[in-house]
């Protein structure tokens, strides 16, 4: 595919609107894969003030992709400490990451994680870590693609 024009940016709070309606988009998705991703009511506007909070920075981050004054990507997270029982390492935890579906294979996706990728660097993290939907396919090649490996599977045994 041919690569679109974007910049990618810091998140400002003034973004978090425009990231928590992605995140919408986002959670309709996942809850195709299953429905533990079902949404709450009030999820938007729990997200946009949590997409606030993440874009003033210190240990956390927001970066947004934008094309054409519109904002068509987001990723977010934190800085978290791996367990104390085990060698000590810091991670980039993204919790959120998601592009519009006509800003897909475009770059954008690999232009935040490469973002953050950077920031963990600069925060001493020893690398970047997230969890993805198991029949979420697409993002498990796309991260595979990155260099990312599994570690772990998050299971759940629904009452």
């Amino acid at each position: 595919m041919e690569r679109e024009d974007f910049t990618i940016r810091p998140g400002r709070r003034d973004d978090a609107a425009a990231a928590a309606r992605l995140w919408m988009q986002s959670a309709e998705e996942h809850a195709a894969y299953d429905p533990v991703y079902d949404t709450s009511p009030g999820a938007e506007h729990t997200m946009r003030r949590f997409l606030s909070e993440m874009a003033r920075g210190g240990n956390s981050f927001l970066f947004v992709a934008v094309s054409e004054h519109e904002i068509v990507g987001f990723i977010s997270g934190e800085l978290r400490e791996g367990s104390p029982t085990f060698r000590p390492r810091s991670w980039a935890s993204v919790d959120d990451v998601f592009v519009t579906p006509d800003h897909r294979s475009l770059g954008v996706g690999r232009a935040l994680v490469a973002t953050v990728s950077v920031w963990a660097g600069d925060k001493g993290a020893s690398g970047v870590s997230l969890q993805v939907a198991a029949a979420n396919d697409r993002a498990r090649k796309f991260y595979d693609e990155l260099g990312f490996r599994e570690i772990s599977v998050y299971e759940v045994l629904e009452f």
